[in-house]
């Protein structure tokens, strides 16, 4: 299946690695392959996910061994990637967010 993003998906993507580049460059970029390597894939089995119980359309796939999870919906042959979260991401106290 094609897989498309929306913009806050592209925009959580950058910020996901901005925010771990600082302490970790490295884990940056292993983050976002593990993240890459999940959204794969979803294209090729798009309903692994489990569904959202609050919106029956959504589903989420967990990023292992990564805190972040995926939010998508299916429509037609589209793999949607709606929202890309960072589920232990806490602002650092004197830290500005990039």
């Amino acid at each position: 299946m094609k897989v498309r993003f929306s913009r806050r998906a592209f925009r959580d993507l950058t910020e996901i690695a901005d925010y771990i580049a600082v302490e970790n460059p490295a884990a940056a970029a292993r983050t976002g392959a593990a993240i890459q390597k999940a959204i794969d894939l979803l294209s090729r089995h798009p309903y692994v996910g489990v569904r959202n119980a609050r919106a029956a359309e959504m589903r989420s796939w967990l990023v292992t061994p990564f805190p972040c999870r995926v939010h998508y919906r299916v429509r037609d042959d589209i793999v949607w990637i709606v929202h890309v979260r960072h589920t232990a991401r806490r602002d650092w106290p004197g830290r500005e967010r990039p």
